[in-house]
């Protein structure tokens, strides 16, 4: 019992190692995955003040996005907003039916991979018998 929970403390400790090693480009994007998957899971439940914040960020970044995106041509102000939102809404799709696709990748390969795993381990060619001497 005493060396399990020594072996899961150890594990405790290289996962804390890791999470804190940021500094290189893989273990910030991992981290950085990690952080919105468990956002978006909600494994852990946020408090107000962690709710509040994160709507703040996103009223603050979609001001900033629609800020960034009006061009004022003499139009009307709800022409030019209808005009940024059509813009990003292409540009989102664009990268979101990328990401679609190599996802169908991912998984066709995926698939392809377990196939030929499953066929070399059918048809094994290693049919020699040793025997110990």
């Amino acid at each position: 019992m005493l060396i399990i929970m020594a072996k899961k403390h150890q594990e405790w400790l290289r996962d804390v190692y890791d999470r804190q090693r940021n500094t290189v480009f893989p273990d910030t994007a991992f981290n950085e995955g990690r952080f919105w998957r468990n956002l978006f899971e909600g494994r852990q439940r946020l408090s107000g003040i962690q709710t509040a914040g994160i709507l703040v960020l996103a009223v603050w970044v979609l001001i900033l996005v629609v800020g960034f995106s009006i061009e004022d041509k003499g139009g009307s102000f709800w022409e030019t907003i209808l005009i940024a939102f059509v813009r990003w809404f292409l540009a989102i799709g664009l990268i979101a039916g990328f990401l679609m696709v190599f996802g169908l990748a991912r998984r066709l390969e995926r698939r392809r991979t377990m196939k030929l795993k499953t066929r070399a381990g059918r048809h094994s060619t290693n049919t020699s018998k040793h025997s110990n001497r």
